[in-house]
């Protein structure tokens, strides 16, 4: 047996993240992680051939810019652990298959020339909905990466103003109300539709504008970062970020249940039957639905029957890692290939027909997002070469058949697409390729259900206070028993949220936060 003060279950970037913080302030962490290594969907592998460096699930580091862990560097991942960036410029490029296109630079102004190119109107219409989002953004952004407050007090805040009731509004409504109401172009409208579909919710889906109110002015202030070396840098940073701090770090270390006295959470124990023990707190960096077998249902029924009906995300995930002999060549011109990363939508209303395509487990193959991570940073491929990163929307199961049987099948027809967008891309330029399913997902991490690393849905109803329980705050029922990650606030995505629920425990600790989270 073994003890420490805190004990991480988790070793993803968001069980990292806190650890360090918990460390910083003094505390004697340990993490504990399943895998044989550390980093949950935060990693990079050479799983095609060797010298190919592929992100397996994160890629594009974008809201995590914004969080002072990153932003005033508040653990020395860039200082003094390795962590560094690159930001491609165009960020994002939205293309259609007529060659149409727009293109998000950092400047808001060269952003809007090329949606003037689509409709003159719209370009104004989006200098004006920036120019909205912008003064909303650092309420917003702060509000990420700090614990939530009760959802009804946010709201009624919000009431007090006239900006605020519009903004509370739109948070109501779904990002396909959003651009309808902002926006005029079927074009303009499909680009911002399928950007945002990021989040794994069909456009109509109530409770998501909230996701189109940040997405444009973040893309505009921070861009889009792809770690270099992989995204499994950031983990490799908090790593030594934890080990700095005196924290421990143990992989191959699945835990199987934790333990109580009385209403204390006292520690875990492991598949081996190893009894690890906490003597100040618990965090589970896992997603909320595996906890009920974990503490022998000891929260009751009703606890249970609120986690149980917690609504997943709409649809899942297929990904093909290639290792490439060349890169890419546009049709749409290199402006596009001069993105960090391309996104293909289809024209109104036939890119909602897809989306409705996803719900009845009908495969899709006409909207994939590409990635050229090497293209922007050469050490993930060998000279010349490059790697790609093919994904497109997927159904959870299948109309017909299995992901096992056709899931090779489905991707020819991705990658189809993708080579009728390029001019030189064809199997023959395939050096090797991994394909994989929402089932695959789910088989990498437990806490995926359908292969989603977000763990469930992120409509207003399980959004800021009210993720993953109304105003649970990361505190479980168990006396200093947390949970962090992506099942709770600000949810999926490489964010390093676990910032907020590590603010949250310390305050529960005693712990001076300022003096923690004032700095590198």
């Amino acid at each position: 047996m073994t003890q420490h003060d805190v004990v991480v279950v988790g070793g993803g970037h968001n069980g990292l993240t806190a650890a360090a913080y918990l460390a910083k302030a003094g505390l004697d962490v340990v993490v504990l992680e399943a895998k044989e290594y550390a980093g949950g969907g935060v990693v990079t592998r050479e799983v095609t051939l060797p010298g190919f460096h592929h992100d397996l699930h994160a890629i594009a580091h974008i809201f995590i810019q914004g969080n002072p862990l990153i932003r005033d560097d508040e653990l020395g991942l860039l200082s003094r652990h390795g962590l560094s960036y690159v930001f491609p410029d165009p960020s994002i490029a939205v293309t259609f298959p007529d060659g149409d296109y727009i293109a998000f630079y950092r400047d808001v102004t060269r952003t809007a020339e090329t949606i003037a190119r689509i409709s003159p109107k719209d370009a104004e219409n989006y200098l004006r909905f920036h120019a909205f989002t912008d003064q909303l953004l650092d309420t917003l952004m702060t509000g990420l990466f700090e614990p939530p407050p009760p959802l009804g007090e946010f709201f009624a805040g919000l009431d007090r103003s006239e900006v605020g009731q519009e903004l509370l509004r739109m948070l109501m409504m779904s990002y396909l109300d959003v651009v309808n109401e902002w926006f005029d172009s079927p074009k303009v409208r499909a680009a911002l539709i399928r950007w945002v579909s990021e989040i794994l919710a069909a456009p109509e889906e109530g409770g998501t504008g909230a996701f189109l109110l940040m997405m444009v002015p973040v893309i505009h202030r921070y861009g889009l970062g792809y770690a270099v070396g992989g995204s499994g840098a950031l983990t490799t940073a908090l790593v030594r970020a934890v080990q700095e701090q005196g924290g421990a770090i143990r992989t191959g270390a699945p835990v199987e249940r934790f333990t109580f006295e009385g209403d204390r959470a006292t520690g875990v124990v492991l598949a081996s039957g190893e009894h690890v023990q906490a003597r100040r707190a618990v965090v589970a960096d896992l997603n909320i639905k595996q906890l009920p077998g974990m503490v022998d249902h000891r929260f009751g029924a009703d606890w249970e029957r609120k986690v149980r009906r917690i609504k997943p995300a709409g649809f899942g995930l297929l990904t093909g890692h290639l290792a490439l002999s060349e890169a890419p060549v546009f049709k749409a011109g290199p402006e596009v290939g001069g993105a960090g990363f391309q996104e293909t939508a289809a024209p109104l209303p036939a890119l909602l027909r897809t989306f409705d395509d996803l719900k009845y487990g009908v495969p899709i193959s006409n909207i994939p997002s590409i990635a050229v991570a090497s293209a922007w940073d050469p050490t993930r491929a060998p000279a010349g070469r490059h790697t790609l990163y093919l994904l497109s929307y997927a159904p959870l199961a299948l109309e017909r058949g299995r992901w096992d049987e056709r899931k090779q099948e489905i991707f020819d027809q991705v990658f189809d697409t993708f080579c009728g967008l390029t001019t030189n891309m064809s199997s023959e330029k395939v050096l090797g390729r991994v394909v994989e399913s929402p089932v695959d997902g789910e088989r990498f991490n437990a806490a995926w259900p359908g292969g989603d690393p977000g763990h469930f849905g992120l409509q207003l109803f399980q959004f800021m206070g009210y993720r993953p329980l109304p105003n649970m705050g990361y505190r479980l029922p168990g006396e200093g028993f947390y949970l962090v990650g992506p099942s709770t606030h600000p949810g999926s995505g490489v964010t390093g949220g676990a910032r907020a629920g590590a603010k949250a425990v310390l305050r529960d600790l005693g712990c001076d936060v300022a003096a923690v989270m004032g700095g590198g």
